[in-house]
Formats: structure tokens, sequence, C-alpha cells
């Protein structure tokens, strides 16, 4: 993945916007503030054209992306404020998540909310939206693409996620230094990558920005 140099930020309630030159400038101006959006960018340029465009998530820099393979894709992130979010779609970003979840589980966006008491799968995420890591959306995320890719008969699945891909969902994970809830959906997710493999099921890795489930947001 290219590195971020700038980043963009806006403030809804104050309408407050700007483009700084680091991530610790950016999170000193929008940690803990609700509503705020962010975003990394390669250049000033870009960072200025999101602004001017209104600021939202989906709308994505102009850029040539890599041809994408067919399959399933999954993402996680933090950028809308509200906790954390995961997304699921296939290679052309159509959004994939009702066909594993109820409508009232899934926002106007067409993505989920990870730890809504109101709406979460109780069996699959005991956490509260506040307290859930991007790392757990990522591997909840994982988890429900798999079951996408079974119901449809898809064999690949792919999430920019080094540390879910490789280590989580195989089974790699250090108990002792992740909380309950995750060791808990990391066995899932193994025993359902296991099976997903059995089949001719591949897991494999996208760049974040070639990846169309993305959120938006890469520190």
């Amino acid at each position: 993945m290219k590195s971020k140099n700038y980043y963009a930020y806006f403030i809804p309630r104050t309408k407050k916007q700007g483009v700084v030159a680091s991530w610790a400038e950016c999170e000193k101006l929008v940690k803990g503030v609700y509503g705020a959006r962010y975003r990394g960018f390669e250049s000033r340029a870009e960072a200025e054209a999101w602004l001017n465009a209104g600021a939202f998530y989906e709308i994505k820099p102009p850029r040539i992306k890599a041809k994408l393979i067919k399959g399933i894709y999954f993402d996680a992130g933090t950028g809308r404020g509200k906790g954390v979010e995961i997304s699921v779609t296939d290679e052309k970003g159509k959004d994939l998540l009702h066909k594993v979840l109820s409508k009232k589980q899934i926002n106007k966006f067409g993505k989920h909310l990870v730890g809504n008491p109101r709406t979460q799968r109780a069996e699959q995420s005991s956490y509260d939206g506040k307290q859930a890591t991007n790392n757990y959306g990522e591997l909840l995320a994982c988890l429900y693409a798999m079951e996408i890719a079974i119901k449809d008969g898809i064999k690949k699945v792919f999430g920019d996620s080094k540390l879910v891909i490789d280590y989580w969902s195989r089974g790699y994970i250090k108990q002792k230094e992740v909380a309950s809830e995750t060791v808990e959906l990391a066995q899932a997710v193994t025993g359902l990558r296991e099976e997903f493999e059995e089949q001719g099921g591949r897991v494999g890795r996208v760049s974040g920005d070639d990846n169309p489930a993305d959120l938006g947001f890469h520190k």
C-alpha cells in the first residue's frame, strides 16, 4: 500500500475543514469529535478534491485500480466516527451483507456497525460498539465474507488485513494479549476457513487501495 502523505478532515458540526501533513496533526483535530470525517491521501490535491466534493467516504480519489478477480471482498473501519463498521462486497463494490444479515442490522450505507446491541448477532459479537477494535471488525467481516462465498458457491475471498488473513483466521492468535471475545471469534473463523478451503475455496490479500469493500480510512 502506498503511504499517505496528507490528511483531510471535516467537522460537520462546526463546518471546520482542512488538510494537514501528518496523521498526528489530524488525530489531534478529530479524536473524540462526534461525526468527524477524515481520510489519508497521497497528494494534497487529492485531499482538497475530496473536501470540495463534500468529504463523503463513498467518494474516492481517481486512480487506476487493479483488475480484480471475481470474489467476495471485506474490510472494516472507524472512519464515520460511530464505532467499528464492516463492509462486504463483490469485485464491483456491490454490497452483500444482506445475504447473511437482516435489514435492521445494515445501515443506510449498506454496512454493519459492530456490536450495536439492537442489531448484533449475539453468538458472534458481544462487544459494545464503542469497545470493539478494528481488528475484531476485520475478523467478523472475514467470517461474513466466507459465509456468503459458501452460500453463493464463490471460491475466492479477499481482504487487506495481513493480521486476519495470515494469522487470526488460521488459528494463530496470542490469546493472552487480546480480548476473549476476539479469541472466540477467531476460533469460529478458523473453523469456517477450514471448511471453505476443503470445498476448494481460498482466502487471499488485496491492497487496501484496490479493495472494493474499502471503508475509506487507512492510517
